[in-house]
């Protein structure tokens, strides 16, 4: 069960509007800050939401394939369907829904007459790149009446701040020391990383590490799991390169 930090309660709020309210509400923030972790985890026990991974392809076949995968109703269906649950489709990487080269977006069009007739709530969850897509792309201008639905909106800051690490710490630390939350603030922050994704996974290493080992999780087991983490050589082969030449 993913650990609650002030950034997934934010995220779960959002989604609370929108399936209260039956509207389109966007996530927006950039890869690694945990938006499909914490929107997973709301959807969990929610047999009304559908969590869709857009498709790469994009495209009204494409989008109606993963929403028939996921609700298991047939696409003359949908909108019978999504009302009579009074569902809320959660729909991740939607930037795949505007297809490069300045094409109509039809996949969006189609998603949006849906929550006309159907009542469907939809959460959009994108990085950077769709908001601009949608309002300063080649489809812009046709995108306009699209951004205006969103009935909220939660933008994500790039920066970790040290009270969201502490959180994430509390998940495998009952009380991160002063240390640990330094720690974890600068390896959250290093630039090109991969963000606070990079610290939850560390700290599921370090758990099963702590689980195995029969010891307790600090900073210096952090700093052992985390070189392990990034990646080092395996196999001895000092000298050998030399032997080869």
């Amino acid at each position: 069960m993913m650990t609650p930090t002030i950034l997934t309660q934010e995220i779960h709020k959002v989604l609370d509007y929108a399936d209260a309210r039956r509207c389109c509400v966007l996530i927006q923030g950039r890869t690694g800050r945990g938006k499909t972790e914490a929107v997973r985890a709301w959807c969990a026990g929610k047999p009304h939401a559908y969590y869709i991974d857009c498709p790469p392809e994009g495209g009204m076949p494409a989008i109606h394939a993963a929403i028939s995968r996921a609700t298991k109703a047939n696409p003359s269906e949908f909108q019978d369907f999504l009302a009579a649950n009074k569902a809320i489709l959660i729909l991740d990487e939607c930037a795949r829904l505007i297809q490069l080269g300045g094409s109509r977006p039809k996949a969006l069009e189609w998603l949006r007459r849906l929550h006309d007739s159907s009542g469907v709530a939809l959460a959009f969850v994108a990085t950077d790149f769709f908001v601009r897509e949608c309002t300063g792309g080649k489809v812009g201008e046709y995108l306009e009446q699209f951004v205006g639905r969103f009935r909220d909106q939660l933008t994500i800051p790039d920066f970790v701040s040290r009270a969201e690490c502490r959180d994430i710490l509390a998940g495998t630390m009952p009380t991160p020391a002063d240390d640990a939350i330094r720690w974890a603030f600068r390896i959250a922050n290093e630039k090109g990383k991969g963000g606070a994704r990079r610290l939850w996974w560390v700290l599921e290493d370090a758990k099963f590490v702590a689980q195995r080992m029969n010891c307790e999780i600090d900073v210096a087991l952090l700093r052992t799991v985390l070189k392990d983490y990034e990646g080092r050589k395996r196999l001895p082969t000092e000298g050998d390169e030399e032997d080869a030449k």
